[in-house]
């Protein structure tokens, strides 16, 4: 939904053409929000719906060029929206081929949206949800006020919300389309700010899984400077400098490989995943029988390898017992890099389950484990981490700040040791 004109951002355009980010890195608004979405592995077809008018709509049309050629096997199209929200999500949902039953509707404004909170809202959709919200946690305190008798500007507060109880509703919003035409076609369309608002009033249940602070609508000129400080620190790279050892460990599903490919562009590093090790060692010939720790094995020489060419590199795989661990010990003398050791969890049983019950294989061949292989495997202690992290309640890119903060740390320290006499 990229059709609104954005007057509170007072950029002076619609709001899916303003720039966001620093120049010369900058990319309308609209372009962050595609890009972003078409991370999402689940999506076939796009629609962006563009303003009406005739010159913003060549606009955006022509700014998202580059992004529509490169991406892939989803059909992406541009269409005209509505003088209101609802007409504008009426007239995507007519875009869309008949084929398509599961639909995703989100907004622009939320342009760096992460691509873990897409994959949340399909992974309860495919559960059999019918409607789907993202949400985060209302940590202000709230009042519920009315107008106060004589006063000019002043309310009067008449009750005091239970925050506890309230959640500030993202998108993408995710529903059986189905549902969604139904919920479009009822009166008072008009006054919705959001989908899961028309299919509530259908009697239609709405689930709610967890959003991302990243998920923030840009709204404000405030809003338009966060995201922009936001896109500038995922571009940063940190300065190139002896390679850096990172390694992950952690059960299957609590989020290691989003957190690799989030920290991988940043530091400048070779993803290494064991699972992908694997399976090209099975592809290659070897007895599944004969794996063990054969996988590992590969991976240790392949990471000593970057690491003694000055390359980082990320280690992507349970290493959930001592002597796995010892392995990156091995590696990384060999290479002569730093270690940094990462402990990830996630404390919720039950979003770790529905994660690992989510999940589809990215790879071929590979086969994933069920909750029941995930709950009942070990993983030894590890006082030696530098981070323990808790995807449960911490967001991916916050998760990535602290492993590059680590980073940033150890070699500072690293230098300060060279410069002693």
């Amino acid at each position: 939904m990229a059709a609104g004109q954005g007057t509170r951002l007072g950029a002076g355009r619609p709001k899916g053409l303003v720039p966001l980010g620093r120049a010369p890195h900058q990319e309308p608004v609209v372009v962050h929000a595609l890009r972003g979405a078409l991370r999402c592995s689940a999506l076939t077809h796009v629609v962006v719906v563009a303003p009406a008018d005739p010159e913003p709509f060549a606009e955006v049309r022509d700014a998202l060029v580059e992004v529509v050629d490169a991406a892939g096997h989803v059909q992406v199209q541009v269409v005209p929206g509505g003088a209101e929200r609802s007409d504008s999500v009426a007239l995507g949902l007519r875009a869309l081929p008949s084929e398509v039953g599961t639909v995703l509707v989100h907004d622009a404004a939320r342009a760096l949206a992460p691509v873990e909170v897409f994959d949340r809202v399909v992974d309860a959709l495919r559960a059999g949800h019918p409607a789907v919200t993202p949400a985060v946690p209302v940590t202000d305190t709230v009042k519920q006020v009315s107008p106060q008798a004589g006063t000019e500007g002043m309310e009067r507060v008449v009750a005091t919300l239970d925050r506890s109880v309230l959640r500030a509703v993202q998108t993408p919003q995710g529903f059986d389309r189905s549902t969604l035409e139904r919920a479009h076609t009822g009166a008072g369309t008009s006054a919705a700010t959001d989908d899961c608002g028309l299919v509530e009033a259908l009697g239609v249940p709405v689930t709610v899984v967890p959003g991302s602070p990243r998920a923030m609508k840009i709204t404000t000129a405030s809003d338009l400077a966060i995201a922009a400080a936001w896109v500038e620190q995922a571009r940063a790279v940190v300065a190139p400098a002896a390679p850096v050892l990172v390694v992950l460990s952690g059960l299957p599903g609590v989020g290691k490989t989003s957190l690799a490919r989030a920290v991988c562009p940043r530091l400048g590093a070779a993803h290494l995943r064991v699972d992908t090790v694997e399976q090209g060692l099975l592809r290659g010939g070897l007895p599944a029988g004969d794996l063990g720790a054969q996988g590992y094995g590969a991976a240790y020489a392949v990471a000593a390898d970057q690491l003694d060419v000055g390359l980082s590199v990320v280690a992507d795989m349970v290493n959930g017992v001592d002597e796995a661990r010892a392995g990156w010990e091995s590696a990384a003398a060999a290479g002569r890099a730093a270690v940094v050791r990462v402990l990830v969890e996630c404390s919720d049983p039950q979003e770790h389950r529905r994660r690992v019950e989510g999940r589809t294989a990215d790879i071929p061949g590979h086969r994933l484990p069920d909750w029941e292989q995930t709950a009942t495997r070990g993983l030894a202690p590890w006082p030696e981490a530098h981070l323990r992290l808790d995807t449960a309640d911490l967001d991916v890119e916050d998760a990535a700040d602290r492993v590059l903060a680590v980073v940033a740390r150890l070699r500072e320290e690293a230098t300060t040791e060279e410069d002693r006499p």
